[in-house]
């Protein structure tokens, strides 16, 4: 008689959708109601993947169809310390709850689904793959207020995903605390960062040649900036950055 094989994985996430009921950040419908992904699969086909042409530098969408690769405006005018970008979605309204479900209501199920969005995401998983992965750090203040660091969160699930030799190194830390991005223009931002952030004691960049900076979200690009230059000031030749969102 032949074995009868149990989905183990769909038992345990329909119990824990039983016991602990959660909602699909865009939906808002239950979770794990198309399998294994927290959010429901055809909510994440429904983001803006950032599939299309985009900025060599920043990864930003370009709207036209390019035979070679271009800069975006943005860049031209205040081109980055970082060498390359890339943001897996555009942050509409659809994105931004996706992204609010992780950052502020710390739903760390959802960062889950991160081998989910890596395959709508076309090439972003050799872009961090076999690098060490550097995320954004918070605020010891807002990090006790918190809880958590979702950039941490996500880098880790990035690293799982991408296998090989990709690694995270916690290794950045916030000096200051600084006012919050939202509401400040793109000069106002860099300010608000600069000089911001430093090397956690202990640090030991040698033999890294890959570094690839995480955080949830890329606006202005200002906060990526200021950590880079940290990085490249400690030796580093070669840094990069990519998001999940993109505003």
């Amino acid at each position: 008689m032949k074995a009868i094989e149990i989905d183990w994985k769909s038992w345990k996430d329909a119990l824990v959708d039983l016991i602990f009921p959660g909602e699909c950040p865009i939906c808002e419908e239950g979770a794990y109601l198309e399998g294994s992904s927290f959010g429901c699969l055809s909510c994440l086909d429904s983001l803006i993947w950032l599939n299309a042409s985009r900025c060599k530098i920043c990864g930003e969408s370009m709207p036209l169809p390019i035979a070679i690769e271009l800069e975006c405006p943005s860049c031209r005018e205040c081109r980055p310390s970082f060498s390359a970008g890339r943001s897996m979605f555009q942050l509409d309204e659809k994105g931004r709850a996706l992204v609010h479900a992780i950052k502020y209501d710390g739903e760390k199920r959802l960062v889950g689904d991160a081998c989910h969005w890596i395959k709508r995401s076309d090439g972003f998983k050799d872009f961090i793959y076999n690098a060490v992965l550097v995320p954004v750090p918070l605020h010891k203040k807002k990090m006790r207020k918190r809880g958590f660091n979702q950039s941490v969160w996500i880098a880790e699930e990035f690293a799982k995903v991408a296998g090989g030799r990709t690694v995270v190194y916690d290794c950045l830390e916030r000096k200051r605390p600084t006012q919050t991005q939202t509401k400040l223009n793109r000069s106002e931002r860099k300010n608000n960062v600069k000089n911001a952030f430093a090397l956690r004691s202990g640090t030991c960049l040698d033999g890294f040649s890959e570094i690839v900076l995480i955080d949830d979200v890329y606006t202005t690009g200002s906060t990526l900036d200021a950590c880079t230059k940290v990085l490249l000031g400690a030796g580093c030749s070669k840094v990069k950055v990519a998001t999940m969102g993109r505003g």
